[in-house]
């Protein structure tokens, strides 16, 4: 298994393209739930958001599992994001949130009609092998998630 997966979202919902036609199950999965494709061509909310996650050392020697985000608004008005969107659930254990370790860090802000947001993310990792959920909800209380299965052995 490689360490590193890249994959998009899309709602099942509105976009049945561009979500994985069958998946295994994961902790916490829902029906509105859109799990990634291996390509960066889908949607979530009218924004493309792509992730390419690894495990990458920081600063101070520790391993973190990143994700080099990329979020296009194709809305036609300006979107807002933030880092906080997106939400990691290890293979044993409960959701967490980033680590603010991430050189170039995605943060918050707007997007205009058409524009594109890019940084990283990254959690916390403490060597667990397994499949990791990596979950991005575009709006609080949004029941659309894009989902991405992260296997790392």
């Amino acid at each position: 298994m490689s360490s590193i997966a890249t994959a998009a979202v899309s709602s099942r919902i509105g976009h049945l393209e561009g979500c994985a036609a069958a998946t295994s199950s994961y902790p916490g999965s829902r029906p509105t739930d859109c799990v990634a494709l291996s390509n960066d061509t889908v949607l979530v909310d009218n924004t493309v958001v792509s992730a390419k996650w690894s495990l990458t050392a920081d600063k101070f020697g520790f391993t973190n599992l990143c994700a080099a985000v990329t979020i296009r608004n194709d809305n036609k008005s300006t979107y807002f994001f933030n880092d906080f969107n997106m939400t990691l659930r290890p293979p044993k254990g409960n959701v967490t949130v980033l680590n603010f370790t991430a050189k170039h860090a995605l943060e918050d802000g707007f997007i205009a009609p058409g524009g594109t947001a890019r940084g990283n993310i990254c959690f916390d990792y403490f060597g667990q092998a397994g499949q990791y959920v990596a979950m991005y909800s575009p709006r609080a209380h949004s029941p659309i998630r894009g989902i991405w299965l992260v296997d790392l052995s």
